[in-house]
Order: structure tokens, then C-alpha cells, then sequence
């Protein structure tokens, strides 16, 4: 018997309203110019801050390390790709070909479908650990690129309750 063929699909977890933390804790979190001024702060990276703040995009995007949850009306799901299916943060499987039954959409079925609400405002926030990944539904109209480092943002209204497929 051959073992079953797992391929990661789409992934999700619902997550709050993003709060974006504006403490220096790492060099990571600094951006590649700051991190050489690092070992200047030494043990006392609060007291560099004012230092460092005129340095690199004055627009800071927000990175995966910050996001902090909160609560917020509208629904929200974190969506996180990787290579390894281990990185998921919600786990979810194609079918193989021996396990479709009756009904079911060849290359398009999940094991564990993501119920989402209808007539509500959804945010989802995608983003990637590794290598860059193309997460759409075309049907909601729907796509972006998960990219390592980064929150892409997109909001999505569903009309009608239904089964929508993602690639």
C-alpha cells in the first residue's frame, strides 16, 4: 500500500485585531542599518531608542513578530504559509485520489474545511515563513501574496453561504 499523498492547502486561525508593538526588543526588529548600531546600546537598548529613530523608512510596515491579539468586532484569520506543513497554523490537507467521494472536487478538496460567517466583515492577514506563496478563492475575488516577514491585508464580504475554493 502506498502512503497517502498530504499536500498543504489553505490555513487559518482566527486571531484578533492586530496590535503593533513599538518597543525595541531584538535587532531583528530594527531593520538591517539600525542592527549595526546594536552593540552600541549594549544591555540598555531603551536608552539608544532616541538614537536610532531617525534612522531607516520613517514608515515602519508591521512584521509577524508584532502582532499581539486584542479584541475587535470584526473576524479575523491569520493565514501563515510555509513549505513545511509543520508551519501551519491551521493544518489542512487535499484529499487524495482514493479517499474522494461522491461529489467531491478533484485537487480542490480540503480534510478540514475553514467555516467562515456570511454578511459579516472579514479580515484576513496572510503572510509566509519561508518562501514567497500565492493564497486566492477567486470566487470572493480574492488574491495575495503570502511573503515572509511581512502582513499583507485583505478584506472580504460574503454574500451567500456557499463552498469556496482556494488555490
Amino acid at each position: 500500500a502506498q502512503a497517502p499523498r498530504l499536500e498543504p492547502s489553505h490555513c487559518a486561525v482566527a486571531r484578533r485585531r492586530p496590535s503593533f508593538s513599538r518597543s525595541i526588543s531584538s535587532p531583528a526588529m530594527l531593520g538591517p542599518l539600525k542592527s549595526l548600531f546594536w552593540p552600541a546600546a549594549g544591555e540598555r537598548p531603551a536608552e539608544a531608542k532616541p538614537a536610532l529613530e531617525g534612522l531607516g523608512p520613517q514608515r515602519r510596515r508591521p512584521r509577524v513578530q508584532d502582532v499581539k491579539a486584542e479584541d475587535y468586532a470584526t473576524p479575523e484569520k491569520y493565514l501563515e504559509g510555509a513549505e513545511i506543513p509543520t508551519f501551519y497554523q491551521f493544518q489542512s490537507n487535499l484529499v487524495a485520489d482514493e479517499d474522494l467521494k461522491p461529489g467531491m472536487v478533484r485537487n480542490l478538496e480540503v480534510d478540514k474545511r475553514l467555516t467562515l460567517p456570511t454578511r459579516t466583515h472579514i479580515r484576513f492577514l496572510v503572510t509566509g515563513q519561508d518562501v514567497l506563496h500565492s493564497w486566492s478563492v477567486p470566487s470572493l475575488g480574492i488574491k495575495t501574496d503570502a511573503t515572509p516577514g511581512r502582513i499583507n491585508r485583505i478584506n472580504a464580504f460574503i454574500q451567500r453561504e456557499g463552498v469556496y475554493y482556494g488555490q
